[in-house]
């Protein structure tokens, strides 16, 4: 039995579209990969001390918290390349605005260009990506797409944080130009490959666009308080940025002072830990999707995760039982990120794609500003490894998350939406 020509049209736009999606994802993650590890080194080169230091960064993250549904509804309104060659437009002005600067002041400004440029970007890969394939006639499950992502994601990373990190070996701000000329390259990819339907982009006039964008963040935030699946999710979300986002800044500085050697072996040690990463998202690609055992594997993810980040505090003065432990970390939660990312686009309809995109990732970010506070004031007390005793504990309240989402609670959810 042959194929009909029409089922040839879709498998080649399907294989088209995870093609440019793919593209996308690898060119911007590349591109904002030069900063990973050296970030927090950079600071502290610059003069700042450890709050100031975490406090730039919280910044950046409450820039996002206030922005990311506008910016999300924005991009349902008016498309998601447009929005997404903005936001890469604002992030080059950020980095560039880093590189010169060396005043505490004058890194706040630079954050919340780069804040909401983030947000500009955020959603508006996944939802034009998503969105795409479901009008190119892909069905089923998307776990092992977004697996497939988070792997080219972390690839990007790591190759450009290596290359960052012998590059701040020489000079620790070149890393900042090479980013900026990196979310160049992104935004010209987008522009070449991002393709919308014409009836996807509206073009209202200058004047409506707010009224469209207050229209659809009241929408969303109505559908996203009123989604249970969605709620538990983004409150999940919360407790792990919480947790994660102080870890983040931390682990460059233990290595760093532990091992002595150069600030290149920052950059190996995130190759090494995103090398964990995606093991996590290839156990992900390769399992049987379960929807009805999610909230359970995601649980355990959380529980083993925390758990060895806790034991990496106590044994901080081993560094090399750190590394080994941070590995293992990231393989959870590795596999924790593409599960979570497929269960919540499936519980999102395309309208207000990106609008509840922002709204879980509003709950990361209020999370992460939280616990950005937090692992500071606990750094400045108790050390580094005395505060991932505490963040182990705030990632831990994520668990109870996924284990209420029961399959049948949820689906009864869906339903009555229906």
């Amino acid at each position: 039995m042959t194929a009909s020509p029409s089922d040839s049209l879709s498998v080649a736009g399907i294989r088209r579209v995870i093609r440019d999606y793919y593209a996308i994802s690898l060119i911007y993650a590349f591109a904002g990969g030069f900063l990973f590890g050296v970030y927090p080194l950079f600071l502290r080169a610059r003069g700042l001390d450890q709050l100031q230091i975490n406090s730039v960064m919280a910044v950046y993250f409450i820039v996002i918290f206030l922005t990311d549904i506008p910016t999300g509804a924005f991009a349902d309104a008016i498309g998601r390349r447009d929005s997404f060659v903005l936001g890469c437009a604002l992030r080059v002005i950020g980095f560039v605005v880093y590189f010169f600067v060396h005043r505490y002041a004058l890194f706040l400004i630079a954050e919340i260009i780069d804040g909401v440029g983030t947000t500009f970007c955020g959603g508006a890969i996944d939802a034009w990506g998503v969105d795409a394939l479901d009008t190119a006639g892909y069905t089923g499950l998307k776990d092992r797409l977004f697996s497939r992502v988070q792997q080219l994601t972390n690839v990007g990373w790591m190759v450009s944080a290596l290359l960052g990190a012998y590059i701040a070996d020489v000079n620790i701000a070149w890393p900042w130009l090479i980013g900026a000329a990196g979310y160049t390259g992104s935004a010209i990819a987008a522009l070449s490959l991002m393709e919308e339907r014409a009836e996807q982009r509206t073009v209202p006039s200058f004047t409506q666009v707010p009224i469209q964008v207050v229209r659809r963040v009241a929408a969303g935030m109505r559908e996203g308080f009123g989604q249970r699946t969605v709620l538990l999710l983004s409150l999940a979300n919360a407790f792990s940025f919480a947790a994660w986002s102080s870890y983040w800044m931390q682990w460059p500085q233990l290595v760093n002072d532990e091992y002595r050697v150069g600030i290149w072996v920052v950059g190996w040690v995130f190759c090494g830990l995103t090398v964990g990463q995606l093991i996590g998202a290839e156990i992900v690609a390769r399992v049987r999707p379960d929807e009805a055992a999610r909230g359970g594997r995601l649980a355990m993810l959380v529980v083993g995760s925390a758990a060895m980040l806790a034991v990496a505090g106590l044994l901080a003065r081993r560094p090399n039982l750190v590394v080994a432990l941070l590995f293992g970390m990231r393989i959870c939660t590795g596999a924790m990120q593409p599960l979570a990312a497929s269960w919540l686009n499936e519980r999102i309809e395309a309208d207000h794609r990106t609008t509840l995109l922002s709204f879980a990732n509003t709950f990361a970010t209020l999370g992460g500003s939280g616990g950005l506070v937090i692992g500071g004031i606990a750094a400045d007390h108790l050390g580094i490894p005395g505060t991932w005793l505490i963040l182990a504990g705030i990632a831990l309240l994520a668990a109870p998350c996924f284990m209420a989402l029961r399959p049948a609670a949820d689906e009864a959810a869906i339903a009555t939406r229906r």
